[in-house]
């Protein structure tokens, strides 16, 4: 028989492949969390149950447990993440992420005009039932492996100690986990309030597992008509109704029961957590309250508590023993820094971020997406304090060639490494940096990047800006914003009072005290910007461009040009 001759086609670009310019087979369902809830694992199995749909369940959730890309707060980009879904979906009809996201994220998809029509549905859960497998996934370390405990670390992180501490709620340790864990879902249990204006479509989780019909026609819109459920569908989603899957556990989740077993602080923290508000929401979804509502309220907040923790980043010799005075005088806190070990310190650390009872953090922390995820989860109240460049350096070297933190045990040993160099020499090494057997200096460049770092914060209003000029030149105004921005309120005459304690020759003779008084250099020990030369600004410049070229601009826009202002006062 004759072969016919074989034609390749070599043009691979003809045309766009045609089920790419079909609309999105994507959909969300949005809850606050999975958790082991069995109702919650059901939903994803019971679409899932459809040869036609792929549904993930909490997927964007487990992987920051194992994977470490990111924090547990975080998520990727919706916008980015909802093309990787249509990809990965291609061969089924519909698919969808279940639990990942909240419903309050939903707007930065929704509000694009390519995505607007993605189907989203918001599942909410009776919340004392929510809160049950909430507090039950975190006391059994959230499924890690024995050994793993940083999810859980980080629950404890941005837990809102602060705020649970400032109610008067019933004290607890680290480890007791179903206290602080009950506490912190309550809080959570608020953020309904946010959700209901976020999408259009809630549904109670119970009355979609009761009610057949609902699920069908909640399965039609997610898939937007392309996927339809027949009786033998629904005969096989309702069948894993009420069968436990792998990974969970009998619990007794019928609301009435377990409140009838709380004690009393877990009801008074309701009362105290939960705003009316939600509570009027969780109400029109028909969920009963009233025996918690009606019970009374025990507990007053406590005077003079901080509501939320307070976090201080200062740039090195930018006033930060002069700050921390001033919130300790005022708070009656003490400032807490991490211990620092043998090597460079690790500003950048998330997990060295802690709010032990009864302090404040302070340190020379560099703000990253982790620190920044962290900080948004605690409810922070934000400081930051800068000084202006060159006095920074002219202050460190200062601090270097008297090693000061000797006083303290801290002494870096190698001071003498300036001598027998000029001072114009010595500012150029300070600039750029250097390593010697017994002493290193990274130079001006982490100065930089630290700045840089906190502006995201700032410019979005979640956190107070401070200068080394205005604390010490303007210290009553700067006294009256710190103590607005912590939501504190002093009695008369407290600013005054601190004012006067926080007095450099008071400050020094306290310091000396306590075998601190280097930290307050005098007058003869200090160097002007004159020392500086012009090609030392070059150098900073230069500095400036490669590592955070929109710093200047940013600084500027916040009224703080002069931090990089070159030259005298």
């Amino acid at each position: 028989m004759e072969q016919k001759p074989v034609t390749l086609h070599r043009d691979f670009n003809v045309q766009t492949r045609s089920e790419l310019k079909d609309e999105y087979r994507v959909f969300y369902v949005t809850a606050w969390g999975y958790a082991a809830d069995h109702l919650f694992g059901w939903f994803p199995k019971a679409l899932n149950s459809h040869k036609d749909i792929f549904a993930l369940l909490a997927h964007e959730g487990s992987r920051p447990k194992y994977l470490k890309e990111r924090t547990r707060g975080e998520r990727p980009p919706l916008v980015p993440f909802t093309e990787f879904l249509n990809d990965m979906g291609m061969t089924y009809s519909s698919i969808g992420d279940c639990y990942s996201y909240r419903a309050g994220q939903m707007p930065e998809l929704l509000n694009v005009e390519r995505y607007k029509n993605i189907p989203v549905v918001n599942l909410v859960r009776h919340p004392v039932a929510w809160l049950e497998f909430y507090v039950r996934w975190r006391a059994s370390n959230m499924r890690m492996r024995a050994g793993a405990s940083d999810p859980l670390a980080w629950e404890w992180k941005v837990a809102c100690h602060a705020y649970f501490e400032y109610l008067g709620l019933r004290p607890y340790a680290k480890d007791e986990i179903d206290v602080w864990a009950s506490y912190q879902g309550m809080f959570q249990l608020n953020n309904i309030l946010g959700d209901i204006n976020a999408v259009q479509h809630h549904l109670p989780i119970e009355v979609v597992a009761e009610n057949p019909a609902i699920f069908k026609t909640l399965a039609t819109y997610l898939t937007r008509n392309r996927v339809k459920f027949d009786q033998e569908d629904l005969d096989r989603a309702y069948s894993m109704r009420h069968t436990l899957f792998r990974g969970e556990a009998p619990v007794e989740c019928e609301p009435a029961q377990l409140m009838q077993s709380w004690p009393g602080w877990k009801v008074d923290a309701f009362r105290k957590l939960v705003s009316p508000e939600a509570i009027d929401v969780y109400s029109a979804f028909g969920y009963d309250l009233k025996d918690i509502t009606r019970h009374p309220i025990s507990m007053a907040p406590v005077a003079g508590k901080i509501s939320r923790p307070i976090f201080v980043s200062s740039i090195p010799k930018s006033g930060t023993w002069l700050l921390r005075d001033i919130l300790e005088m005022a708070t009656g806190l003490k400032s807490h820094e991490p211990e620092i070990g043998v090597g460079e310190p690790d500003y950048a650390d998330a997990n060295l971020i802690e709010f032990p009872s009864g302090t404040f953090f302070s340190w020379h922390s560099v703000l990253t997406p982790q620190s920044i995820a962290l900080l948004k989860g605690a409810q922070a109240k934000n400081i930051f304090l800068i000084r202006n460049i060159y006095d920074v350096l002219l202050s460190m070297y200062t601090h270097l060639t008297r090693d000061v933190d000797a006083a303290i045990g801290r002494s870096i040993v190698g001071s003498d490494y300036f001598e027998g160099k000029s001072v114009e020499q010595c500012l150029s090494l300070m600039i750029s940096g250097f390593t010697s057997p017994r002493l290193t200096w990274m130079g001006a460049i982490p100065l930089i990047k630290q700045m840089d770092s906190m502006l995201e914060l700032v410019q979005s209003g979640n956190a107070l800006l401070l200068s080394y000029e205005q604390l010490t030149g303007e210290k009553r105004t700067a006294m009256q914003r710190i103590v607005q921005v912590i939501g504190l309120q002093l009695p008369p005459g407290k600013i005054e009072e601190i004012v006067a304690a926080t007095d450099k020759e008071a400050m020094r003779e306290r310091k000396k005290a306590e075998g601190q008084d280097q930290h307050i250099p005098l007058p003869e020990h200090r160097l002007s910007r004159n020392s500086f030369q012009p090609y030392h600004k070059e150098m900073l410049d230069l500095a400036v461009f490669a590592n955070a070229p929109g710093l200047p601009a940013r600084l500027a826009a916040l009224g703080f040009d002069s931090i990089l202002r070159f030259g005298t006062h």
